[in-house]
């Protein structure tokens, strides 16, 4: 933006003085406290190791307790059909009627609600998860499949390829029935309260028993998760999980003979884990994204909120892709995969877009 009040030293010193009342909230202030995107890149780049995440989240919570009561009941409406799987899975039969190209869209929709058609999924029917799945020939041990609110429908075909996968490796699978949404969206929403709810039921449904580990296919809960600091087992990324564990030698691979790029999410902070797990594959041509370290704009959900700043972060990744002729464009977050895909769907790329695992999964030999 070449702006000082949109870099996070700047964002930091109007947050110091509006908490200080030397700035009044206007909304050119609040304007480059909302283009933030979340990606953390200046934690990890900063000497002095500020928390600067832990800045944003809490100017957020206070805003949020600032705003017309009728807006904030509106806001916390919207945000609490994400801690209600009943109604998500009906809003997600729903979107299986609506054009999945934001130029398809009907005409009356505009702004906002008409991004969130064009960034939608093709949406199969809503899996019903059973509590425990067995693992297929000898018993490697027993790891809980973390299914989250928003990915439990738009990562479904990852999710599903993970647990497959998991049982012909040997792993007993228990998906918690009572497990819900991360959290995340509401604590970087200015909502930490009802984050701090959905973090207890989730400490509940995953303490029941013991577990190797909590595996997640999608990167932003993940990290969200491990900030709870509770839980009886470890929290891993799925292809972390697969890439530490031994594969029984009796578990082939077929051979993939295409171009496949990997995008690292900001929020994966074991991105190094994909390649070598990956690269089991014969004969595959494994390459990184360019410019992997900058965030492609998704960013929770600013890739609806920030339209402008979220399309011009992807566009450069997109010429990047045709660029290096991939077929395929592997990523664990649940938002850029939106993002990515919609993107390419709108560019008339022929370029499938996939979690590691469904990848794996696919080329698994019978």
């Amino acid at each position: 933006m070449q702006d000082e009040g949109d870099s996070p030293r700047g964002r930091i010193a109007l947050i110091q003085a509006l908490l200080c009342g030397q700035l009044q909230s206007t909304p050119r202030l609040r304007a480059h406290l909302d283009r933030c995107l979340g990606c953390l890149a200046c934690e990890k780049a900063c000497p002095s190791a500020v928390q600067y995440s832990r800045l944003i989240d809490g100017i957020r919570a206070i805003r949020s307790q600032q705003h017309p009561a009728v807006i904030q009941w509106l806001y916390r409406k919207a945000l609490g059909l994400l801690t209600r799987p009943g109604l998500l899975s009906v809003g997600a039969r729903l979107l299986r009627l609506l054009p999945r190209r934001r130029s398809a869209a009907p005409s009356f929709l505009h702004g906002r609600l008409q991004r969130l058609i064009g960034l939608c999924p093709d949406l199969s029917r809503p899996t019903r998860w059973q509590t425990a799945y067995p693992p297929a020939g000898e018993r490697a041990g027993r790891v809980a499949l973390f299914l989250g609110c928003i990915s439990r429908f738009s990562d479904q075909a990852a999710l599903l390829s993970a647990r497959r996968l998991l049982n012909r490796l040997g792993w007993e699978v228990i998906v918690p029935p009572r497990q819900g949404c991360c959290g995340a969206l509401f604590q970087h929403a200015g909502e930490p309260a009802t984050a701090q709810k959905l973090s207890t039921q989730n400490q509940v449904a995953f303490g029941a028993q013991p577990f190797e580990a909590i595996l997640t296919i999608a990167s932003g809960c993940g990290a969200h998760i491990k900030e709870y600091g509770a839980l009886s087992a470890p929290i891993v990324d799925i292809s972390s999980f697969l890439n530490q564990r031994p594969w029984p030698e009796s578990i082939a691979l077929e051979p993939l003979p295409q171009t496949v790029a990997v995008h690292d999410p900001c929020s994966l902070q074991a991105a190094d884990a994909v390649y070598p797990l990956l690269g089991r594959i014969p004969k595959i041509k494994l390459i990184p994204l360019a410019d992997n370290t900058l965030c492609c704009g998704a960013g929770g959900l600013n890739l609806i909120t920030e339209p402008q700043i979220a399309d011009a972060l992807l566009t450069p990744k997109l010429a990047s892709l045709q660029h290096c002729q991939a077929t395929i464009l592997l990523t664990s977050n649940t938002s850029c995969a939106l993002h990515f895909a919609a993107g390419i769907r709108s560019a008339g790329l022929e370029i499938e877009v996939l979690h590691p695992v469904q990848l794996l999964e696919r080329q698994l030999r019978p």
